[in-house]
């Protein structure tokens, strides 16, 4: 475990963490000195994007009353951990604070790169993972799936009359992505569109989400969404923000 403090805010970020920033990044299949340093601007990049969209929830916690806010870096991201009880506009306004600042940094960083040159490869490298990650696994982080930032956002809007639909639409979003999680072709169109759209260019072959590690996640989900449905326990990481 690695521990320090940020802005105030206790971090800890559990081993598992960087074992699958280094898996994702094509670890098993990096041997030459320049996969090697690609793999290490790789974590660099997650580790820096997964803790600026956690601080987003922790300032928004601590500016909701919150003085107890701790973060902590897990194997399949993060979640900032908070003390007090948030009412419904709260809950609104930390779910969506990490994935806006997130994909803010994102868009900052994106239109950077694309208007001025960056004088080394490897910073190149890094910048760009570092777009790609923070608009792409935000955007994914509000598709309608619990305990994702979009789930907690869905069960805020619907209210605590309506959570078991709220469940419902998490277990339908979880199984269709898992299902889709292979359909590599799908996945870069979407994005390549975003990119498009916001007039940013990274690497081409720079792109997130699908796989199996899209699958492993959302089949994770889908089966977490199911035990709360029965009233079974959840998996235990599945149960903070």
């Amino acid at each position: 475990m690695l521990r320090f403090t940020l802005f105030g805010f206790p971090v800890l970020i559990h081993w598992m963490f960087w074992l699958n920033a280094a898996l994702m990044g094509g670890a098993l299949s990096a041997s030459s000195p320049e996969q090697l340093r690609g793999l290490i601007g790789w974590m660099v990049a997650v580790f820096l994007s997964i803790l600026i969209h956690e601080l987003g929830h922790a300032f928004t916690m601590r500016n909701c009353g919150d003085r107890r806010v701790g973060i902590v870096l897990y194997a399949f991201g993060g979640l900032a951990q908070g003390s007090n009880h948030l009412t419904r506009k709260e809950d609104l306004l930390v779910s969506a604070a990490g994935p806006g600042l997130q994909i803010l940094f994102g868009l900052a960083v994106g239109w950077s790169i694309t208007l001025w040159r960056v004088p080394s490869p490897w910073l190149l490298a890094m910048l760009d993972s570092f777009t790609i990650i923070s608009l792409f696994w935000a955007l994914l982080n509000l598709v309608p799936v619990v305990p994702l930032d979009g789930g907690r956002l869905c069960q805020a809007w619907l209210g605590a009359g309506k959570q078991r639909l709220a469940l419902t639409i998490s277990l339908v979003c979880s199984v269709a992505l898992a299902l889709l999680s292979f359909q590599n072709q799908l996945w870069k169109g979407l994005q390549n569109s975003v990119l498009d759209f916001l007039d940013i260019r990274v690497d081409p072959n720079m792109r997130v989400g699908g796989g199996v590690f899209t699958l492993i996640l959302f089949g994770m989900l889908a089966w977490n969404s199911w035990k709360q449905l029965r009233h079974e326990p959840q998996i235990p990481w599945m149960n903070a923000r």
